[in-house]
């Protein structure tokens, strides 16, 4: 009781609402439909007490917590693709659980409409009466009848119902291998108090609007006084923008005449230019053309060169094709002769590769046969020295049973002194607190006497509104004397019955290490027993084993008495004969190949090729050169007219320099008019721009300081706000906060180190929660990363966590220990630590514990079994005990 009181004094006024009896719920039965691994309805009837379901990795015994917490809850935040099963178009599941005292059927489906899949509204069964609720609904409703009091989400499950009764093995692994702030953020919402921390959130959004409203408020000030000086400024410029304009205005009109008189130079100029440019563009053409026919004539010659070249190489062929001839003729006669004897020789090598293979095989197989024999020979000789030490070794099994009985008998009764050592612990733990809640207290009270004694004469009490004297000062001391004088005498009495406690705790730890020395004594009785059960397995293995080798080898040496050995042999022989006949022909076949080879080395066919095609085009290149020598002659003709024709037009194309002088001079008159006249233009268009900006920013700022003296006035009571809320309202939610969880912390490391030392039996091994909710870990006196820990040390950290973390929920909220579900609880458990779970689960209370794990040696901790098993893509469910 007196853990109550202290777990719920430091709740806030948010928590208030958890403190009321929470009557949770006990699952009686579920049906699965087409979710994920399980096809058609798959019903199970659940009992109360211990309840395993044990299958293989993967067999599908998490989708059954899964399709319990989409029943409850909906999908959350759960991917309904990975919900429901492939291929199909449809699944539900329907749960049906009690809760005070009362029945309740729950129904929901999942439907897939194309590539998109929708939960479909839910029905729940009361008091046997059908009622369909939306998805938010049906979630609010379920809450509602188990009593937990927590705000629905769409896109969460319960997060009371995550760290309370059913932790998933991966949240529980990313609550602990998150960084400190993570954590502490995760766990502030299991614990149900993050509004401190939005309310702290928003208070810093509200502060930090604050700080900018009064920056706007100072900026205004300032704008306020400049604006009105940049007022007088541009009305001055205004009125010298005016005389401005009018000048340049004079300007662009005299330039304007002037430009358009050199306009008419100019074009009486270019007229002239073309006619000139006439004559340059005939002049280019022809001098092109005759450069063009030069260079065609240089091009014939080179061609002609080239023919008379190969004429030559032509010659030069003629001669080596007559002495080639006799034996390329030769050549061609013995490569006839090669391919009517290859058929015959290709047939003799096949044979031969038969004759070797058959060969090989026959004293393969022979070889094989006795070398088969020798190493089953080997093997019964092996397994008889093993039936012998098997027998020899379970002699001692019936005595080790008689040990383990005396053993059971004197450790009966040990869970006594545990309570009693949780009883003591408890007492002196309660007591620790109170005595630094007393010393909280204590400096309280000196640190307000201190404030008001640095207050002046004559001020006024904080506390009782009177002024301050030297009398009411010396009554304040004498009061605050007397009540810490008597705290302190309670912390000496306290601490008194700390070390009394402390006594008795020795004692019983004595008595508890007494048995705990006798328990370890019977586990290590029962592995023997266990593994000398085994080796009885064995000895019946082995006489099977002897029993199969034996009929194997008799097997064997029948099959080397086998008449088919003689079939191989007169096969041999006859492919001997055939071998015979076609030698003759295998010979002449290498005879003529190497005469193909080596006339094939000379690059003899190649050769004769080559110059018979060269040969061929002798005709062609003859008539080339003739065509070509006369295209030369008539390109000779026309060089001689086309140069005539030349001299005449540049007669004509003398006077363009003048021109262009001519031209170039107007045209840089008229670009520097026009330049100038453009400049006077902008001048002109900059001040008009100008002119009128000045007018809009005139009657802008004249709206603008007439708005920033209205806005001036209305801010300064945010400043006060601001102030109130940096001062006194963030650090106490600051305060409150840091209390809360350090209780929560305080309480919390206490169920951690019970659940741990209850997994883990090293002595030497200490842990505890730092104040991030981290476990550390000491060993002799250095700390432990706990990556460095062993697998099974690793799980025992993960597993008290996780039972500590459901044990502080359950009490913040005061939930009846009436369902508690452990996923995987010993993965990387070793057999002697899976022998501790048998313990855990003695000291848990719950109602109903559902166990999921793929450890056959926790069937003996449990009352019932459930088999887990998937064949062919699909999951089914078996009781077995």
């Amino acid at each position: 009781m007196k853990i109550q009181v202290h777990m719920t004094t430091g709740l806030s006024p948010m928590q208030n609402q958890f403190l009321r009896k929470v009557i949770f719920m006990i699952i009686k039965k579920i049906e699965i439909t087409n979710i994920r691994s399980y096809k058609e309805k798959t019903i199970i009837e659940l009992p109360v007490g211990t309840i395993l379901f044990q299958g293989d990795i993967g067999s599908g015994k998490s989708t059954i917590l899964s399709a319990i917490e989409f029943a409850l809850f909906g999908l959350g935040d759960v991917d309904a693709n990975h919900l429901l099963r492939i291929g199909e178009s449809k699944g539900s599941v329907l749960l049906e659980f009690e809760s005070s005292g009362k029945s309740y059927y729950v129904l929901r489906t999942l439907l897939r409409k194309g590539n998109k899949i929708f939960q479909e509204e839910g029905f729940l069964y009361e008091n046997g009466v059908k009622n369909s609720y939306s998805v938010g609904e049906l979630k609010s409703r379920i809450l509602d009848i188990i009593g937990i009091n927590e705000r629905t989400q769409t896109k969460t499950t319960s997060t009371i119902y995550r760290f309370a009764i059913y932790t998933p093995q991966e949240m529980m692994k990313n609550v602990l291998t998150s960084n400190n702030e993570k954590r502490v953020e995760i766990l502030r919402r299991a614990f149900g108090i993050e509004e401190y921390s939005t309310a702290k959130k928003n208070a810093e959004k509200f502060s930090s609007w604050i700080r900018t409203v009064t920056r706007i408020k100072k900026s205004m000030v300032n704008d306020l006084s400049m604006n009105k000086v940049d007022l007088q400024k541009i009305k001055y410029t205004s009125e010298s923008l005016s005389e401005e304009i009018d000048y340049f205005k004079d300007g662009v009109e005299h330039l304007n005449n002037q430009i358009q008189i050199i306009l008419k130079d100019m074009l009486e100029m270019r007229k002239k230019k073309e006619r000139m440019l006439q004559a340059e563009s005939s002049i280019l053409h022809l001098q092109s053309t005759i450069d063009k026919n030069l260079q065609l004539k240089e091009k014939i010659n080179l061609e002609l060169g080239r023919m008379n070249q190969e004429l030559y190489e032509i010659s030069e062929s003629e001669k080596i094709i007559a002495d080639l001839t006799p034996k390329y003729q030769e050549y061609i006669q013995k490569k006839r002769d090669l391919v009517n004897v290859t058929d015959k020789a290709f047939q003799y090598n096949k044979l031969l590769l038969d004759k070797i293979t058959l060969e090989s095989n026959i004293n393969s197989e022979r070889d094989m046969l006795n070398s088969s024999i020798q190493r089953l020979d080997l093997d019964l000789t092996d397994l008889t020295s093993e039936l012998a030490r098997c027998n020899d070794e379970v002699k001692n099994l019936d005595e080790l049973k008689k040990e383990e009985i005396v053993l059971k008998n004197i450790i009966t009764g040990s869970n006594k002194f545990q309570m009693d050592l949780d009883t003591v612990s408890e007492n002196i733990s309660n007591t620790r607190s109170e005595q630094n809640s007393i010393r909280k207290e204590i400096l309280k009270q000196k640190s307000e006497l201190e404030s008001v004694l640095q207050l002046k004469q004559d001020a006024e009490c904080p506390y009782c509104k009177q002024k301050l004297d030297q009398q009411h000062i010396r009554t304040l001391e004498n009061k605050f004397l007397q009540g810490s004088n008597f705290l302190k005498n309670k912390i000496i009495h306290m601490e008194e019955e700390i070390i009394e406690n402390q006594v008795k705790k020795n004692q019983i730890l004595d008595r508890i290490k007494q048995l705990e020395s006798k328990r370890s004594e019977l586990q290590k009785i029962q592995f023997q027993i266990a593994k000398l059960i085994d080796v009885q397995n064995i000895i019946k293995q082995l006489d099977f084993k002897i029993s199969e080798k034996i009929s194997n080898k008799k097997s064997l040496q029948d099959k080397l008495q086998d008449k088919a050995f003689l079939v191989k042999i007169n096969k041999l022989d006859e492919i001997a004969d055939k071998l015979n006949v076609l030698y003759s022909y295998k010979i002449k076949y290498d005879t003529l190949n190497n005469i193909v080879i080596d006339y094939q080395k000379t690059d003899l066919e190649r050769t004769y090729m080559e110059h018979s095609n060269i040969i061929k085009s002798k005709q062609r290149i003859i008539e080339d050169i003739k065509t070509k020598e006369q295209s030369l002659l008539e390109l000779n003709d026309e060089v001689i007219t086309l140069s005539d024709k030349l001299a005449k037009t540049k007669a004509i194309y003398q006077d363009r320099e003048m021109v262009d002088n001519k031209l170039n001079e107007l045209e840089l008159q008229r670009v520097s008019l026009e330049k100038e006249l453009m400049d006077k233009k902008e001048s002109l268009a900059i001040r008009r721009t100008d002119h009128d900006n000045n007018m809009k920013l005139i009657e802008g700022f004249n709206k603008k300081i007439c708005e920033l003296e209205e806005k001036v006035d209305k801010i300064s009571f945010t400043d006060q706000v601001g102030l109130w809320l940096n001062q006194h309202f963030i650090p106490s939610l600051e305060q409150i906060e840091s209390q809360v969880l350090i209780s929560i912390k305080e309480e919390f490391n206490k169920l951690f180190q019970k659940w741990f030392y209850l997994l883990i039996e090293v002595g030497d091994i200490d842990v505890e929660i730092d104040e991030y909710f981290t476990p550390v870990i000491n060993q002799s006196g250095y700390r432990l990363e706990v990556e460095s820990l062993s697998g099974g040390e690793k799980t025992s950290i993960a597993l008290a966590y996780r039972l500590a973390l459901n044990e502080i929920i359950r009490r913040m909220i005061m939930l009846d220990d009436n369902l508690l579900i452990l996923d995987e609880p010993t993965d990387g458990f070793s057999k002697e630590q899976l022998i501790q779970i048998k313990h855990v689960l003695e000291q848990l209370s719950a109602a109903q514990v559902i166990v999921v794990s793929h450890e056959k040696e926790l069937e003996g901790f449990v009352e019932t079994i459930f088999r887990v098993v998937k064949e062919s893509e699909k999951s089914q469910i078996e009781l077995v005990v």
